[in-house]
């Protein structure tokens, strides 16, 4: 758990829930906001990550009931998730693992 915590803690300065440090790049991008844990801490995810089949289905078990996009877990844990959506490509057979440990 460390190094996962260490890779999130550099992670966190680059996180995409604000583009002001990164306009240029953010401007090019397609971006949606995701609403995060109880404080409902607001992310902009890039399509790729909204897309993916993994964050896909916990969006699913978050069970969404209005238009926006809400996520029920921690925001460290989503932290982590996005990080590992853009750093290690998580295998089909763990999703249903995965979701139900950041659910």
């Amino acid at each position: 758990f460390k190094s996962v915590f260490k890779k999130m803690q550099s992670f966190k300065q680059c996180r995409t829930d604000s583009c002001s440090d990164h306009d240029s790049f953010c401007s090019n991008e397609d971006l949606h906001p995701v609403y995060v844990g109880k404080s409902r801490r607001r992310y902009l995810v890039r399509s790729d990550v909204l897309y993916h089949p993994l964050f896909k289905e916990l969006v699913e078990k978050s069970g969404n009931s209005d238009d926006s996009i809400t996520i029920t877990c921690e925001v460290v844990l989503f932290q982590h998730l996005l990080w590992m959506l853009q750093n290690a490509d998580p295998q089909p057979d763990s999703f249903d693992e995965l979701v139900q440990f950041y659910v």
